[in-house]
């Protein structure tokens, strides 16, 4: 049982994670500039989030994927807004692969979102123009092309079928990628006590590798410096004291790009 989500066609390759001044408003800018204007700002590194934004027709959905600030997370606020400054709003926990699915107008809408960590501290952390979609947005169409969709495409990214564990011998891994790394946690199961070696590989989309002993006590962890801004495949396969092995996780991580 490993710690992730499916989650709806990706379309953007991740989210911007950055700081902007807060106090827009919930129309257009005094300027009627949209996107709204933002200042950039770095935030501290123990409070660094990640969020994916998958779009599909007039729907956007944000998943938070993790970051050093995860545990003293409280909430993520979620904004869509809109070209003509309506927007609509909701909400992700602080679990890896919580997510909120919000309407848009399919113009290419700005997604904005706030963190607010239990010590008080917020910080707006994300800052994306969303897709122009054909066939739903009426005017000022433009096309955008996915920068990931060739790297998607790689062979290099098909993961292999995974072999179903028993339960007895279950083990659990967790995986947070950011922009240059995938961390990659240890986090138990009934398995623990009987692992002999526990091996988990990052694969590029050009087809380099690197492998990494994980350790089986809970918390141990290993990190890859990530391939590209896009995605990497991840797999682990672990043997046991009777001799058994198993290759247990096979995902396409993506990468979300933080600053």
């Amino acid at each position: 049982m490993a710690l992730h989500m499916r989650t709806l066609k990706w379309v953007l390759c991740g989210a911007l994670l950055v700081t902007i001044i807060t106090g827009f408003s919930s129309g257009t800018s005094e300027t009627g500039v949209f996107p709204i204007p933002v200042e950039t700002i770095k935030p501290p590194a123990n409070l660094t989030v990640s969020v994916q934004l998958n779009q599909e027709g007039m729907y956007t959905t944000a998943v938070f994927r993790g970051g050093h600030g995860q545990s003293l997370l409280k909430e993520i606020q979620v904004d869509v807004i809109h070209p003509d400054g309506s927007k609509d709003s909701g909400a992700i926990g602080n679990v890896v692969g919580d997510f909120v699915t919000l309407r848009g107008s399919g113009c290419g809408d700005q997604v904005v979102g706030t963190a607010y960590f239990k010590n008080g501290m917020s910080y707006v952390v994300l800052n994306e123009k969303m897709q122009y979609i054909r066939g739903i947005c009426p005017a000022d169409y433009s096309e955008t092309i996915d920068p990931c969709a060739e790297i998607a495409a790689s062979p290099a990214l098909k993961p292999d079928p995974v072999q179903e564990i028993p339960f007895n011998k279950s083990v659990i891994i967790q995986v947070n990628p950011d922009i240059s790394t995938i961390e990659v946690q240890f986090r138990g199961g009934f398995g623990q006590n009987m692992i002999k070696t526990l091996q988990v590989t990052r694969t590029g989309p050009d087809g380099s590798k690197e492998t990494m002993d994980l350790g089986h006590s809970i918390g141990d962890e290993i990190n890859f410096r990530a391939t590209n801004n896009c995605m990497d495949r991840v797999y682990a396969d672990v043997s046991f004291i009777d001799g058994t092995m198993y290759h247990f996780y096979d995902e396409v991580i993506h990468i979300s790009r933080m600053i």
